[in-house]
């Protein structure tokens, strides 16, 4: 089982590009899904014979979320997948097929209005030690200014940028499922990885290709660990005094990115490609943030009265 369980991994990984994250909760729910049948059935389990019966059975037991049934669908789908294309075992078919999805509500993201990032960069900045300041400031203010996913800003390297008049101008991202797409930096992220650049110039920071990298201690040279980020946003979010400080996340910077473009009337096609989204279903749900743009709409219909 674990050894089949390391090809899979490998597969994840390598042909599929799965994020760390994701390899790691698939397999948790693929070794959850076996434990659960060798208890029920004093054995373990034989892939062939999974039934999607079993399948509801164990989600019956479970009493998850629709959120948690969802993914542990989708996490079995893809380990069955896996099993009949790549394993070729004579599957008769996909048993999570034969197991109806619940319908998930449709939430809406949260997301930092403008005056709102501005007091979080603020914050970051007037920090007692400057060269944390700074970092903390330059790394927030680039999450919001390119809207990338936290995994994508910490893995660019200097050969994925690129200068336009001596100035940072754009980066090349590979993002979910090996998508590359090109990012254009706003004002704002040209200025905070310009501002971060030179700072590390003025270190002598060595031969590092990551942008976002350590400079000083023991792991100089090796980029942020994504927690590492994600605990800084937290403590500077509370400094600032912004609302839900502890729920606060990376991609709460990406939501605000994208609600940002909406309000200021870009396409929702523009927003799709600089999100790296492939299905525009994905970026539709920018368009119910926008009250504003909704007030406006309803205020502009003829007065009848």
């Amino acid at each position: 089982m674990e050894e089949l369980l390391a090809r899979f991994k490998r597969y994840l990984e390598l042909e599929e590009g799965r994020t760390p994250r994701t390899v790691r909760e698939y397999l948790n729910d693929v070794r959850l899904f076996a434990t659960w049948f060798a208890g029920r059935y004093r054995r373990p389990p034989h892939w062939e014979e999974i039934s999607s019966t079993h399948l509801r059975s164990f989600l019956a037991e479970r009493a998850a979320s629709p959120a948690r049934t969802t993914r542990l669908l989708a996490a079995l789908g893809k380990w069955f997948r896996y099993l009949a294309e790549v394993e070729a075992l004579p599957l008769l078919q996909d048993p999570t097929r034969g197991v109806k999805r619940p319908r998930l509500p449709k939430r809406l993201p949260t997301y930092l209005t403008p005056p709102e990032v501005a007091r979080l960069l603020e914050a970051a900045y007037k920090n007692r030690s400057p060269r944390q300041g700074l970092r903390d400031w330059a790394l927030l203010a680039f999450l919001y200014g390119t809207g990338l996913r936290i995994s994508e800003a910490l893995s660019l390297t200097y050969a994925d940028l690129t200068y336009q008049d001596g100035v940072p101008h754009a980066v090349r991202v590979l993002g979910k499922g090996n998508q590359e797409r090109v990012v254009v930096l706003s004002p704002t992220a040209q200025r905070a990885l310009f501002q971060w650049l030179k700072h590390r110039n003025l270190e002598g920071h060595p031969t590092s290709p990551y942008l976002w990298s350590h400079t000083a201690g023991r792991e100089r040279g090796k980029p942020f660990p994504a927690r590492t980020v994600q605990a800084m946003l937290k403590r500077v979010a509370r400094r600032a005094g912004l609302k839900d400080w502890a729920r606060l996340t990376p991609n709460k910077l990406r939501h605000s990115y994208a609600s940002a473009l909406m309000e200021a009337g870009r396409g929702i096609d523009e927003v799709k490609e600089l999100l790296g989204h492939t299905s525009i279903a994905t970026t539709q749900i920018y368009v119910h943030v926008s009250r504003k743009r909704l007030e406006e709409a309803a205020r502009a219909l003829p007065e009848v009265f």
